[in-house]
């Protein structure tokens, strides 16, 4: 299990987790009286919010405690929900999932055959988390261990390497995705077995030749047979420009433009067919280590040849298992919600429609899933109007309504089972997509929420929760933004965050005055 801990967010979650074990002793009923007050001041803050002429505005404010509508503008609306699509992705793979869920991909042994096992965990080697084992590890510290543990299940060679990922079919990109996003590091491959995030990190740095020479390049993951063509030149003074593109359908890179200093922080481009170069990765350690693989003793400057993916129709033994790699859906939550990872809200969404159809995770039987969920939990009209491509909102073919997302938060928060991991998942103030939201305001309710940004189609959303510390008094609210663009943009987050903080500040005098009168 690979953990995190963070003083913001169990703060917020002791204060909440008491407030809802206990049943609050004075519900404040909110009436017409006090929503049309609160109404008037957020259709003053978007009168005053600067968002253009062309701008598309949902919003729907929900009482917990009673249900009631405190606030709503064009809440039927439905919109891009950018990365507010990940609050319906993780929600249904809780329910379809369950809480105490756990990824488990396995490393097997049958007879002279190693069999690696898939189970679409998108945080297989992910180095932000590798990074905060108490061991500090890194992606080569779990490929040696692997390999080490592989070793010593064998007595001399292993005659071949096989890759089951069909836990996941094999479209690893969805095909309205931009394609201009495809050598971004938010929109890696998705596969039945990924690895690393799915990412080359490549670090450039200056030939020790001196300006006019062509740059140097280390990688991460070391694979020698990763082939980087080196487009760029080594400067001496100026900016540097240094950018890596991956040539389609294979992992052969290119660096372009100048390189000044060696990079601290990596260019991290995505890798293709992550299950075969999982397996090639390991193969390489294998053979670092003395084992055959195949027909091969030393690794060298081409992929290991023995490494295979699993045929669709081929059936293969449990075999013995020599090494398992395990992840609890709470930290897949986390990384998909308050860091916005989208490949782990894709993994999510098909493993999603694996677990209910018993089919191979695809794209289809995922967003199937997510709307037959919707249903279930909040009633056929929001799921009907929404609109499902995908699981992170990195398509904007997506459509969801702010009254939508209030409907669909306020289930969560009433059903017992799954309130804490979901409302655990959400970014808080100082955290994640939230690390720079809230600066300068000093927040009087504990506040909890999923940020979402598209910048190419104008949107800005944000969705969550404010809880009261003291009476335990929660709200949901939603704010989607659409068709902003130039220097509305930023100010169609400032808006976003300028209605939760109306929220916070209207909580705060309606429970002050409940308290006061007795409440």
């Amino acid at each position: 299990m690979i953990g995190r801990t963070n003083e913001t967010r169990r703060v917020f979650l002791s204060h909440l987790a008491a407030m809802l074990m206990a049943v609050v002793a004075a519900v404040v009923v909110v009436g017409p009286a006090i929503a049309q007050p609160l109404n008037g001041r957020l259709e003053s803050v978007l009168a005053h919010a600067g968002l253009g002429e062309r701008a598309r505005v949902s919003l729907s404010v929900v009482d917990l405690g009673t249900g009631r509508t405190l606030a709503a503008i064009n809440p039927d609306a439905a919109l891009i929900p950018a990365s507010n699509m990940k609050v319906l992705t993780s929600g249904t793979a809780l329910v379809t999932l369950g809480p105490d869920f756990v990824f488990r991909t396995e490393l097997a042994r049958d007879g002279d055959r190693l069999i690696i096992r898939g189970s679409g965990d998108p945080a297989l080697a992910d180095p932000d988390l590798l990074e905060q084992t108490q061991a500090g590890m890194t992606v080569e510290d779990l490929l040696r261990m692997l390999a080490e543990a592989v070793a010593k299940g064998f007595e001399g060679r292993i005659s071949e390497i096989i890759v089951d990922d069909r836990v996941f079919d094999r479209v690893y990109v969805h095909p309205a995705w931009d394609p201009s996003d495809l050598n971004r590091r938010y929109a890696p491959e998705v596969s039945g077995l990924n690895f690393h995030g799915n990412l080359l990190w490549l670090y450039p740095r200056p030939a020790p030749e001196g300006p006019g020479h062509p740059p140097r390049v280390a990688i991460q993951p070391r694979a020698d047979w990763i082939e980087v063509v080196v487009a760029g030149r080594t400067i001496a003074d100026s900016t540097d420009t240094a950018w890596v593109a991956r040539d389609a359908g294979s992992n052969r890179f290119r660096l372009h433009g100048d390189v000044r200093t060696a990079r601290r922080y990596p260019e991290q481009v995505p890798t293709h067919n992550n299950p075969l170069l999982f397996g090639q990765l390991l193969a390489d350690r294998l053979l670092s280590l003395g084992v055959r693989v195949g027909n091969e003793i030393r690794p060298g400057h081409r992929p290991p040849t023995s490494v295979r993916l699993v045929g669709d129709n081929e059936s293969l033994p449990e075999g013995v298992v020599l090494a398992a790699v395990t992840t609890p859906i709470a930290d897949v939550l986390r990384r998909c919600n308050t860091d916005s990872n989208n490949m782990y809200a894709e993994a999510l969404l098909k493993l999603s429609g694996k677990r209910v159809t018993g089919e191979p995770g695809s794209w289809a039987n995922g967003a199937a899933v997510v709307r037959m969920v919707m249903q279930d939990r909040i009633g056929e009209v929001h799921a009907a109007r929404t609109v499902v491509a995908d699981g992170s909102g990195l398509c904007d073919l997506n459509r969801v309504s702010a009254s939508t997302l209030t409907a669909w938060l306020v289930s969560f928060e009433r059903d017992e089972r799954l309130r804490s991991a979901f409302m655990d998942s959400l970014a808080v103030p100082g955290e994640g997509t939230f690390t720079r939201r809230f600066q300068g305001v000093a927040l009087k309710n504990l506040v909890a929420g999923k940020s979402g940004t598209l910048m190419r189609t104008g949107v800005r959303t944000l969705s969550g929760y404010v809880v009261h510390p003291v009476t335990g008094r929660r709200i949901a609210y939603a704010v989607l933004v659409n068709g902003v663009t130039g220097e509305s943009g930023p100010a169609a987050s400032r808006f976003a965050e300028r209605v939760v903080g109306v929220l916070d500040e209207w909580l705060a005098e309606q429970e002050a005055s409940a308290g006061a009168f007795g409440g």
